[in-house]
């Protein structure tokens, strides 16, 4: 654990930062969050611009925790990032294991979706932000994971994991695509992806591939001769039979059935249908998202 509590002061170049609060998140993270005031060092230059929160990350004990962190320093020094609006700006590195960046006063998490053109007009800039990240990192060779595409396995939450990334593929680009859509989808109808629901920890992953197969039953997961691995075997045998005899995963109905649960406008059925492709080989790029005719339908159906 993180040695970090409110109350604490630490130093920067520039500035200093007062801890305010500990910020909680959804358990995805291996670093501490903190909310911290900015507070301009004796003497430093009188800067306008100087921000009044940061957000302070502190990489967790485990070493893979310190190791996910700095390649998030990294990713800021590849041309095109720090510059980007849709990245969060990095302030600066503090140590080894921490640095401030921008905070930021709400997240898609705090915002409770509901069918009106405010909230639409958010997951237009949401999507168009977030989009526009993955093409940048592409140029780069990454992915949105802020690792090389292609080098981590397993490298993604449940409930925005690609389907070739639970059959033990690495996550590449094709991969990210998926899970922006994913975590839109899980924001509009949470609980229709990932964990959620599930009776046990061991299950977990099995789980969340049977809703995958619930809602595409045209993936094809393949046959146990075709996966490698003892531990991935077992998965994938369990998630086939939990899509098939479990009743809470049995009320998963295929996508286009289960969207319309939900209050959601043609155009945007239509753009989460296109981008949620289980093949990776068929599904779009970030930048055919950003560019296709579902993408405009959206854009023009909000500025109505």
């Amino acid at each position: 654990m993180s040695s970090l509590t409110p109350g604490h002061v630490l130093q920067g170049a520039c500035w200093n930062y007062p801890l305010i609060k500990h910020v909680k998140g959804d358990h995805t993270h291996t670093s501490d969050v903190f909310k911290a005031q900015v507070v301009p060092r004796e003497n430093a230059r009188v800067d306008p611009k100087v921000p009044k929160w940061a957000l302070i990350k502190k990489a967790s004990d485990f070493e893979y925790a310190t190791v996910n962190l700095q390649r998030e320093v990294k990713i800021y020094s590849l041309p095109g990032v720090a510059s980007a609006e849709c990245f969060r700006k990095m302030y600066e590195k503090i140590d080894d294991s921490t640095i401030a960046l921008e905070w930021l006063d709400t997240t898609l998490a705090e915002v409770i979706y509901r069918p009106d053109m405010r909230i639409y007009s958010i997951i237009k800039a949401v999507l168009k932000a977030t989009f526009t990240s993955c093409v940048i990192l592409e140029d780069h060779k990454y992915v949105n994971t802020v690792v090389p595409a292609g080098e981590l396995l397993d490298a993604q939450p449940y409930a925005m994991r690609a389907p070739e990334v639970f059959l033990g593929e690495p996550c590449t680009e094709p991969s990210q695509v998926w899970a922006v859509a994913a975590m839109l989808l899980c924001w509009i109808k949470p609980g229709v992806l990932g964990a959620w629901g599930s009776p046990l920890d061991l299950i977990n992953e099995a789980w969340s591939m049977a809703k995958i197969q619930r809602l595409f039953p045209r993936w094809e997961i393949p046959t146990l001769e075709m996966v490698e691995g003892d531990t991935r075997k077992a998965v994938v045998d369990s998630a086939q039979s939990l899509s098939k005899e479990v009743p809470a995963l049995q009320a998963i109905l295929p996508f286009d059935e289960e969207i319309k649960k939900v209050d959601v406008p043609q155009q945007l059925r239509d753009l989460l249908r296109f981008i949620l492709v289980p093949d990776p080989k068929k599904r779009p790029s970030a930048l055919s998202v950003l560019t296709s005719r579902e993408f405009r339908d959206f854009e023009h159906y909000v500025s109505v």
